[in-house]
C-alpha cells in the first residue's frame, strides 16, 4: 500500500508537470515565469516520489525504521521555488529586494536541513532538539510572509493582491501541517505507521504544490497584471 501511493505521488505530479508546461506553452514568452518556476517545482515532486517510490529515496535507520531522506532533498528545492513564486507575485521591485527574499530563502534551507537532521537522528534527544529548531524558523518563515510580504503585495494591482493572498494563506496553513505529521510519524512519536504518513505527506504535497500551482497559473487576469502600479482602492487588513 505505501509503495502504492508513492506511485500515485508519481503519477499526479507528472500530470501535474505536464499540464503547467503546457499552459506555458500557451502564454507569451515574456510571461512565463510562474509557469517555469512552478512546473520545476513539481517536476522535482515527481522525480522525488519515483525514488522513494523505487526504494532509491530510503534507507534504513534506527534498526528498522525507513527514512525517506529524498523528501528533504525534494523540500530543500521546491519549497525556496514555492517562495519564489510568492515574492514575484507580492513584491512590487523583486530585484530592490533580492536581500529579503535571500534571507527568505536562506531561512527556509535552514528549517529544511534542521529538519533533515532532526529526522535522522537516532536519539530521542537529537530529533526533538533538531524538530524544534526547525519548527522555530518555520514559525519566523511564516511570519515574514504573513507581515513584510502582504504589506508589500497591499500595493499590487487587485487581481494580483487577491490571489497572492489566497496562496499566502493556503502556504502558511499547510506548512504549518507538515511538523504535525512529522511529530506523529515514524520520525516523532510513531503514533502513525509509516503508510499513514506518507498518505498525509502526499496529501499535503498535493495541496501544497499542485493545488498552489493550479490556483496561480489559471489566474490569467492576476499574471497579466503582475508588476503593475495600480494601487489599492480601500485599505486591506490582513
Amino acid at each position: 500500500m505505501e509503495t502504492f501511493l508513492l506511485w500515485i505521488g508519481v503519477i499526479g505530479f507528472v500530470a501535474a508537470t505536464a499540464y503547467f508546461v503546457l499552459l506555458g506553452t500557451r502564454t507569451p514568452p515574456g510571461k512565463r515565469i510562474f509557469h517555469v518556476i512552478t512546473a520545476v517545482i513539481t517536476g522535482v515532486a515527481a522525480f522525488s516520489y519515483l525514488m522513494m517510490a523505487t526504494g532509491a529515496g530510503a534507507t534504513m535507520v534506527d534498526g528498522g525504521r525507513l527514512f525517506y531522506y529524498f523528501r528533504y532533498i525534494d523540500w530543500v528545492i521546491t519549497t525556496p521555488l514555492l517562495l519564489l513564486d510568492l515574492a514575484l507575485l507580492g513584491l512590487a521591485s523583486p530585484r530592490r529586494n533580492a536581500g529579503f527574499i535571500a534571507g527568505l530563502i536562506g531561512l527556509d534551507l535552514f528549517m529544511i536541513l534542521t529538519g533533515l537532521l532532526a529526522g535522522s537522528r537516532s536519539s530521542g534527544f537529537g530529533r526533538g532538539f533538531w524538530f524544534i529548531v526547525s519548527t522555530v524558523a518555520l514559525v519566523a518563515l511564516l511570519y515574514l510572509v504573513v507581515t513584510r510580504l502582504f504589506s508589500e503585495a497591499a500595493g499590487q494591482p487587485e487581481a494580483v493582491y487577491q490571489i497572492f493572498r489566497t496562496l499566502a494563506y493556503l502556504t502558511a496553513v499547510l506548512w504549518a501541517f507538515y511538523p504535525i505529521v512529522w511529530l506523529i510519524g515514524t520520525e516523532g512519536f510513531g503514533a502513525v505507521n509509516s503508510t499513514v504518513e506518507v498518505l498525509l505527506f502526499l496529501i499535503l504535497d498535493f495541496l501544497a504544490k499542485i493545488g498552489f500551482g493550479l490556483l496561480l497559473l489559471t489566474n490569467r487576469e492576476a499574471l497579466d497584471q503582475v508588476g503593475g502600479s495600480a494601487q489599492p482602492s480601500r485599505r486591506r487588513v490582513v
